[in-house]
């Protein structure tokens, strides 16, 4: 499949069957659409969008500042541009927090939603944590955030026995340039807030994992509270990038969701 491109957004559409239903992934902070490889193969019997933040992969840098809503409007534009009236969002970490505001803003597009792994940063440390690696990165560049991301987002026994897919890791993660990349961290926390209080009926998952020390169980169920419509899954022994460390066993759980 080429890549494609909307006005400076690269993306890709894997349009299986044109009566079947869509599914928009998208990925997370410091990431691209390479991070879904693992998981597009399950949904042959779906059409799949996937697409690179502004900021990320080949898309065009964010504008200065960029908020929560600057991506929401990147992905109507998809929407728009490929005529795609109503889909299934998949959002990991950031990108759970882009298809919840989405799912908010514009819930007569959305069929169902799901979150993997998203941040709900609300207390004082954690601003003080986020603003502390924004600066890191702008200070040093994004490399310098590789080896603690990674020791958060995979389990021991994982970092051990695939050494390539955590080199590969680290090469996205070094790929960000420092200034677009510093401008976007602070979104985590920021568009926390601004998500905070805003109720969606959407039909929902919300994933996490155990080990997920950043985005875990107790972040899930706040997060819950604001979609009365939804499900709490807690992966058992898995951290954040359980949509590549166990993928069959994110999709077993997503594939229950959307045949429910």
């Amino acid at each position: 499949m080429k890549r494609k491109f909307r006005r400076g957004t690269c993306f890709k559409f894997y349009k299986y069957n044109s009566s079947a239903d869509t599914i928009v992934l998208i990925h997370g902070l410091g990431l691209n659409l390479e991070v879904w490889n693992w998981q597009i193969p399950f949904y042959s019997d779906y059409n799949v969008l996937v697409y690179d933040l502004r900021g990320h992969g080949d898309s065009t840098k964010a504008r200065s500042k960029p908020s929560l809503s600057d991506f929401v409007n990147q992905l109507d534009d998809l929407f728009n541009y490929l005529k795609i009236r109503r889909a299934i969002l998949i959002g990991f970490s950031l990108g759970a927090m882009i298809a919840r505001k989405f799912s908010i803003e514009f819930s007569h597009k959305v069929k169902k939603l799901v979150m993997l792994n998203s941040p709900n940063k609300q207390s004082a440390s954690e601003k003080e944590e986020v603003v502390k690696r924004s600066k890191l990165v702008l200070n040093k560049g994004a490399a310098v955030t590789a080896d603690a991301a990674i020791e958060r987002w995979y389990t021991n026994s994982f970092r051990t026995k695939n050494k390539q897919m955590i080199n590969l890791t680290k090469f996205w993660i070094q790929s960000n340039e420092r200034i677009t990349y510093s401008m976007i961290y602070p979104i985590l926390f920021y568009g926390s807030l601004e998500l905070h209080g805003n109720f969606c009926t959407v039909p929902t998952l919300i994933l996490t994992c155990d080990e997920d020390f950043a985005n875990g169980p107790v972040s899930t169920y706040m997060i819950a509270e604001y979609f009365p419509n939804s499900k709490v899954v807690i992966l058992k022994g898995l951290r954040h990038m359980a949509l590549i460390e166990s993928p069959e066993t994110v999709n077993h759980e997503v594939q229950k969701f959307l045949n429910s």
